[in-house]
């Protein structure tokens, strides 16, 4: 649970910049960086409460279906939310989008990861 509150905090940051280094490119791109970053901050955020909420250490064999069950609601999150962005509105930059998702999720998990080696230092 701590590394995932590591992350998800890693996570609004990174987005955070992204959108302030996307703000100069317009509205368009601003919001399809926002959307992106925000998409993978819900879901990731989605599978955080679901997996540890009400975890028990004592019960191993059911921490494998709460992360599975987690993961398709994840994936399914993150369709619909694109899906919705798509259909809703116009000019969205998809390059931007999916590279602010990509940077918040793939990145954020490295940052996460070696703050977390540094604490144990």
């Amino acid at each position: 649970a701590l590394f995932a509150r590591r992350l998800l905090r890693v996570q609004v940051l990174l987005g955070a910049v992204a959108l302030v280094v996307a703000l100069p490119f317009g509205p368009a791109v601003s919001l399809s960086v926002l959307i992106g970053a925000g998409v993978s901050i819900l879901a990731n955020r989605l599978f955080a409460v679901w997996v540890f909420r009400g975890y028990r250490a004592q019960q191993p064999e059911r921490l494998l279906g709460r992360i599975y069950g987690a993961e398709a609601a994840k994936l399914a999150l993150i369709i619909g939310l694109f899906v919705a962005a798509f259909v809703a509105l116009d000019g969205l930059s998809i390059p931007a989008l999916l590279a602010a998702y990509l940077l918040t999720q793939v990145a954020s998990t490295v940052i996460a990861a070696q703050l977390g080696a540094h604490d144990k230092n």
